[in-house]
């Protein structure tokens, strides 16, 4: 039985990414599935890891709300959680989260982060703001969770945290540092205001 799906949506950071997958692909195990979305670069060198997570090349580029909502479509696990493609996560992510799995039944569990650069650390110890969040700090259920908005291409998280939150689920916390978020790369859509490379 799938646990856990984790899906990346992916637009040209392959250096980065395979950072990202050299430290995720050896916690994997039966009870988890990933879904990397190639969000219209056709990036072939990404096939090499076919063997261990799903690759679902889109033919064009669509934006992040639209590669997540694939990657919810495919996906099997009871619960889903998700990972941008230029960021970390630690050796334990995929343990420590299966762990409150089978401890606890909840809708959506956050957990710590870390900004890579600023090295500040983000520790959720109760009901964070919504400008504290992104849809990468948390686990989801996945009958909970609601498809995004395709027409946002940026800072499409907060409304869609939003609509989570006013749905008033059952949460929980881990309170460690499970991500590893890389603050200020050159070309993000963070970096350059929506606008991408």
């Amino acid at each position: 039985m799938i646990k856990l799906s984790i899906i990346i949506p992916y637009y040209k950071t392959l250096k980065l990414t395979e950072k990202l997958l050299e430290t995720l692909t050896p916690q994997l195990n039966e009870e988890v599935e990933v879904f990397l979305i190639d969000d219209g670069c056709h990036e072939e060198q990404l096939n090499k890891y076919n063997n261990k997570i799903n690759i679902i090349h889109l033919e064009e580029n669509h934006g992040l709300s639209y590669a997540r909502n694939r990657g919810i479509e495919n996906a099997k696990g009871k619960y889903i959680v998700f990972v941008d493609s230029d960021d970390y996560v630690a050796d334990d992510y995929v343990s420590t989260i299966i762990n409150k799995i089978n401890a606890s039944e909840f809708d959506y569990c956050y957990f710590s982060w870390k900004m890579i650069h600023k090295k500040e650390t983000i520790r959720i110890l109760d009901n964070p703001p919504i400008w504290n969040l992104a849809v990468w700090n948390a686990v989801y259920k996945k009958d909970y969770v609601e498809l995004f908005d395709e027409e946002i291409r940026f800072m499409e998280d907060v409304p869609w945290q939003i609509k989570m939150r006013e749905k008033n689920g059952k949460k929980e916390i881990i309170d460690k540092i499970l991500y590893y978020y890389n603050d200020g790369r050159p070309g993000s859509l963070t970096a350059t205001g929506g606008k991408g490379e």
